[in-house]
């Protein structure tokens, strides 16, 4: 037997026993009286034609009491060729039940029931055009005529066009699809099987081009297929009193929710499928309050040669993905593939990856087929666009858009005005939570570039495991990533050390083992930055194209227990160059613990092969690296290591902190500008080198202040030929000096392999005369009991100041004037005491010439030195001398 016949068999089968798994039932399609020409069926037929209706242009009405299909049964809706649209309603009390086949020929079938309509298992469509089943009371009509079920009215005798809105009542009903009929070929009429001969489930298909629409109050799609190849798909939950507008497209029809105010909620579950996929991908829309995909449920649109169709998922709440399910479009072939944009009010979330064969979340990818030829590949991804006030993604499942093929991949914007939040890994710890555009592992050497990543959020926090990425495992390059967080980002943690693999929780651009393409470009921009507990930032190529630059701008930068902060070469291409600007501080502090190995915090470039490091440039307000963290730029095999240039107000090294640049091949510089540079217990600013000719390399500090306490060296050393240079311009340097060798003590030294290998050490300091601009003070005070004299208080008559000795006098004319006395403080006397002095110079007559103490001007002019003053003038007066 021919295998094409066994397969034909076996489906024959299949058919059968999926046809007589239940014993069929009479069907329940009674029409009502309401039109002119009423609608006519056989009672009780189980593969029921219906017949009658009333006929406007090119539309046939038809109206109901009860419509149900049974397992098994038919209903078909037979038209003539010139009908293009079948309009049915159920006017009665009861929900429609289709468990059977809906059919008619080549016209669209709009169906109205507002108590509610579920899809059986077995339900299935065989129409030439396309479906619009809804729980809406009534159709709208672009001359005013509305088709109700509520308030049944015949359609006019004037001309009627398709439907253009639908009317949602106080009320509506459910909609439900369970269905999961086998998938159609409708080139052949045959079901389609997989490559092992097993059917393929479509569920409600219409044919290729054509819409399917479920627009109702509760949506819910319990195990349930849609199928709608290269056409349209939309599902619409809408509360009461609401009016969804209804157009014309190219595969039929389109919603509009413009103006509604108040949406149900989506439900997809149990594996529920919508599928838009056909050589000309397909679109899909779902509108809702909150849209929720569970237990490997999926919404997605592939596309081949033509231009696939854009999904759109908008919440007025909330849209929740877990249990492996997942929203994507992909091309594989020549077409572009649709975009895709998910809008949500207040949050998004992703949850749970269960497997590698089960990845949760949102994707646009080029040759998601992997088992194709993904050379054909060469239409672009779709974009990616997320808008929401709240982002989280959990436990493995991922934002990711991929080329595997010679297109180039989508871009993914994720806009959240309060934070997003990436957390965990797979329960196998293989697939990590995150954000990504990459180059896919096994994509085409040709392969188009990935596409670029942009983060606009107030918040970023991505624990234990969780990251943000743009990567390149192939010929393409990668992409640019760009965060703004305008408050904060925090990395912080590891996934569980009981997996198989850690994965650092962190933000990366990186070429991976094997790429060709270039790192692309980080940028980012926040208020502050954390990275910790094994956290990482990282710009790394392992390829040989050319690294990455990164550049972090931010207000406060810390890295502490075991977070990494750097970029690197792990190949023949270079490293990227690494700049820091934080207008505060940058501070580096301590180590910590991956699995059981102890990290040091580091800020760094590096080359680990034959590609060149990048430079690493830190500006800052204050540079502060503690406990044993470094600052390092090193290359540690054939490739030059970086230089570090660092400009600060003040450096601070505490604890067995570092700045180091080492090298096995070349450059590594250090250089230094600050207010203040401190080193204390144990910390080091050193260049090293190893191997034939290699120099060390120099380290240049311009500082106002330089301090090295308690051990800590500044050395600039080559451990098999030249030491480096040290150059040091300060104001003034305390607790340190040159020295040939490394002592216990504080030390300045640039060491080579031996000692006419030294580098130079050169110290600049300004000339300074310590005793410039100071006087002697006289040994002996001057004596400061007053002269018999003037007096305070009392009714003296005048007080007299004495000013003896070189007081007010320069001592040296090239000196400015200042006196050679020591200041004395010596208190007012009393009134008492004054007036004791007062009575003893009035009743003493000394025996010494007196002194003049003032003087008078007599009538004639003329000036006489008096030793008192008359009484006639003022008791306040007084003469100095």
């Amino acid at each position: 037997m021919q295998p094409s016949t066994l397969q034909f068999w076996l489906f024959s089968g299949s058919i059968l026993f999926w046809l007589l798994t239940s014993k069929p039932t009479a069907a329940q399609i009674v029409p009502d009286t309401t039109l002119p020409n009423n609608s006519m069926v056989l009672l009780n037929c189980i593969n029921c034609e219906i017949t009658g209706g009333t006929k406007r242009d090119n539309n046939l009405f038809h109206s109901f009491e009860q419509f149900s299909v049974p397992t098994g049964g038919t209903a078909y809706f037979k038209n003539t060729a010139t009908i293009e649209n079948i309009i049915s309603r159920v006017t009665g009390k009861s929900i429609s039940n289709i468990d059977g086949l809906l059919r008619a020929n080549d016209a669209n079938l709009f169906l109205l029931n507002p108590n509610g309509i579920i899809f059986g298992s077995n339900a299935s469509l065989n129409i030439g055009g396309s479906i619009l089943a809804t729980t809406a009371d009534s159709f709208l009509f672009q001359n005013g005529f509305v088709f109700s079920a509520s308030n049944p009215q015949a359609p006019p005798l004037l001309t009627v066009n398709m439907p253009i809105g639908l009317q949602f009542g106080k009320t509506q009903g459910e909609l439900r699809n369970q269905s999961l009929a086998p998938r159609i070929d409708f080139s052949t009429g045959n079901p389609v099987l997989d490559d092992e001969g097993q059917l393929i489930l479509g569920g409600l298909q219409v044919a290729p081009g054509k819409t399917l629409g479920l627009v109702g109050g509760m949506v819910n799609l319990l195990r349930g297929f849609l199928t709608a190849p290269g056409g349209r798909i939309e599902l619409g939950s809408v509360a009461g009193n609401s009016l969804v507008n209804l157009s014309k497209s190219a595969t039929g029809y389109a919603l509009d929710y413009t103006g509604i105010q108040n949406f149900g909620d989506i439900q997809l579950s149990q594996g529920a499928s919508v599928d838009a996929s056909g050589d000309n991908g397909g679109a899909i829309q779902l509108q809702g309050r909150n849209i929720t995909l569970t237990d490997a449920s999926k919404v997605f649109s592939r596309t081949g040669a033509g231009r696939g169709g854009n999904l759109v998922i908008n919440a007025t709440e909330s849209v929740n993905l877990s249990g492996g399910a997942s929203i994507e479009t992909s091309t594989e072939g020549e077409g572009r593939a649709g975009d895709v944009l998910i809008r949500a009010s207040d949050f998004i979330e992703l949850a749970e990856t269960p497997s590698i064969e089960q990845l949760g979340g949102l994707y646009s990818q080029v040759c998601a087929e992997l088992s194709t030829d993904c050379a054909n590949a060469t239409g672009n991804g779709g974009n990616l666009t997320i808008e929401t006030r709240q982002l989280l993604i959990r436990d493995g499942a991922r934002i990711d858009a991929s080329t595997f093929g010679v297109g180039q991949g989508g871009d993914v914007l994720v806009i959240a005005s309060d934070g997003v939040e990436l957390i965990g890994a797979s329960p196998d710890g293989e697939i990590t939570s995150g954000i990504f555009t990459q180059v896919g592992l096994g994509a085409v050497s040709n392969s188009g570039d990935a596409g670029n990543l942009t983060i606009e959020t107030r918040r970023l926090t991505a624990l234990d495991g969780g990251q943000v990425s743009t990567a390149t495992f192939s010929g393409g390059n990668g992409g640019t990533l760009t965060i703004n967080a305008s408050d904060y980002i925090k990395l912080s943690g590891t996934s569980p050390a009981a997996t198989l693999t850690i994965l650092r929780s962190g933000i990366f651009v990186s070429a991976e083992p094997g790429a060709t393409g270039d790192v692309g470009a980080l940028n980012i921009s926040t208020g502050g930055l954390a990275v910790e507990n094994g956290a990482e930032i990282s710009a790394n190529n392992s390829g040989t194209g050319t690294g990455g630059i990164a550049t972090l701008n931010t207000g406060q930068l810390i890295i502490r227990n075991g977070g990494w902060v750097g970029a690197g070469s792990r190949g023949e291409g270079s490293g990227g160059t690494l700049t820091v600007n934080a207008a505060e501080s940058v501070e580096i502090i301590g180590s910590g613990m991956i699995g059981s190995e102890p990290v040091k915090s580091t800020l760094f470039t590096q080359a680990e092969a034959a590609g060149n490091a990048g430079n690493l440039t830190i500006t800052t307000g204050n540079l502060i690296v503690r406990d044993g963290a470094e600052v390092t730029v090193s290359g540690r095999s054939s490739g030059d290591a970086g230089n570090l240039t660092v400009e600060a107000n003040s450096i601070s090294l505490d604890n067995q902190a570092t700045l180091s640049a080492d090298t096995k091949a070349g450059q590594g510089n250090i250089n230094l500008n600050s207010v203040a540079l401190v080193l204390y217990r144990g910390s080091n600013i050193t260049t090293n080198a190893e191997g034939s000719d290699i120099t060390g390399g120099n380290i240049n500090i311009n500082t106002d202040v330089l301090a090295a306490l308690e051990n800590s060296d500044i050395s600039a050393n080559s451990a098999d030929f030249r030491g480096g240079n040290v150059t040091i311009t300060a104001q003034g340097i305390f607790g340190t000096q040159f020295r040939e060798q490394l002592t216990p003590e504080s030390d300045i030294t640039a060491t080579g392999a031996n000692s006419s290998l030294n580098g130079q050490v050169t110290i600049n300091t300004p000339d300074v005369d310590p005793s410039q601009g100071l006087t002697e003070l006289p040994v002996e005070p001057v004596n400061v009991e007053v002269a018999q004299g003037c007096q305070v208080g009392g009714n003296q008559s005048s007080v007299a100041f004495f000013n003896t000795g070189r007081g007010g006098l320069a001592p040296n004319p090239y000196e400015p004037i200042s006196s050679s006395n020591i200041w004395e403080d010596v208190p007012l006397p009393t009134q008492e005491i004054a007036n004791s002095a007062s009575s003893a110079r009035a009743s003493t007559s000394p025996n010494i010439i007196v002194e003049a103490k003032g003087w008078i001007v007599n009538e004639k002019g003329e000036v006489i030195l008096v030793a008192e003053m008359p009484t006639n003038l003022s008791q306040n007066r007084c003469s100095l001398r």
